[in-house]
């Protein structure tokens, strides 16, 4: 028959206490997969799987309106979006986004 480790140690209140251990495979699983994930597309998710699934830019101030129109069709349609407004050239958003 196996024998049981019972072990114990004083608290700070000075009393025995017994040890306990949680056991974290369910999350460190969780946190091998992501990982996985991240290495394997290099941060570019799929669809899908992308956190920001589509970024509209504006191509300056006076079109934020219809920036603005694009992204709430686009949410209502259960897509993940946000809309990059800053005063930038269009070839930096792209390379931002």
């Amino acid at each position: 028959m196996p024998q049981r480790f019972e072990a114990e140690y004083i608290g700070e209140d000075g009393n025995k206490h017994r040890p306990i251990m949680i056991h974290r495979v369910v999350f460190g699983s969780i946190e091998r997969f992501i990982g996985i994930l991240i290495e394997h597309f290099a941060g570019k998710f799929p669809l899908w799987l992308s956190l920001v699934q589509v970024k509209v830019l504006s191509i300056s101030d006076k079109y934020i309106d219809y920036a603005k129109e694009i992204e709430m069709i686009l949410k209502k349609e259960g897509m993940r979006c946000e809309i990059d407004g800053r005063a930038e050239k269009i070839g930096y958003k792209i390379r931002a986004a």
